[in-house]
């Protein structure tokens, strides 16, 4: 009878309204973007449900700590992806030219308008736009041929 329970306990509707919640919550702190988070809980139920036979075993402890590790194990792996793509864009970023360089980063980090940026790099409007354009282009070629597009 006590095994009947933890049959029906374990269904994966009753796992994952019960540990969605805490989980989101962990994978947030670690990843510490929502949309991540989510992914990484997906991908956990996804894992530990792949090995049902298994968890129809675990009391819902055992339960419990096979998912906070499994979330952990893949929130790193999101992290260290993160990491990796963000290193490959900023390494596209230093191969382009000097003047490109220059417009990607008032752009994109600092948040600048074309119109700010052409006055700062004493360019007009038109060419920093172009150059943008060329930039961007050149950046999404190389993280295509980095298979990270």
């Amino acid at each position: 009878m006590d095994s009947h329970r933890k049959v029906r306990r374990n269904t994966a509707e009753n796992i994952i309204s019960e540990h969605e919640g805490a989980l989101l919550r962990y994978a947030g702190l670690i990843l510490g973007a929502d949309s991540l988070a989510q992914d990484a809980v997906e991908t956990t139920f996804i894992k530990v449900l792949e090995n049902r036979e298994k968890i129809l075993s675990f009391s819902r402890d055992q339960l419990s700590a096979e998912l906070y590790r499994t979330v952990h194990k893949v929130a790193l792996n999101l992290v260290d992806e993160q990491r990796n793509s963000d290193s490959n864009a900023m390494e596209a970023i230093r191969q382009l030219e000097p003047a490109e360089q220059q417009v990607v980063v008032l752009k994109v980090l600092e948040g600048k308008s074309t119109a700010e940026i052409s006055r700062i790099v004493e360019l007009s409007e038109e060419r920093v736009a172009r150059l943008l354009h060329k930039s961007v282009m050149n950046i999404t070629d190389k993280l295509k041929k980095a298979g990270l597009l």
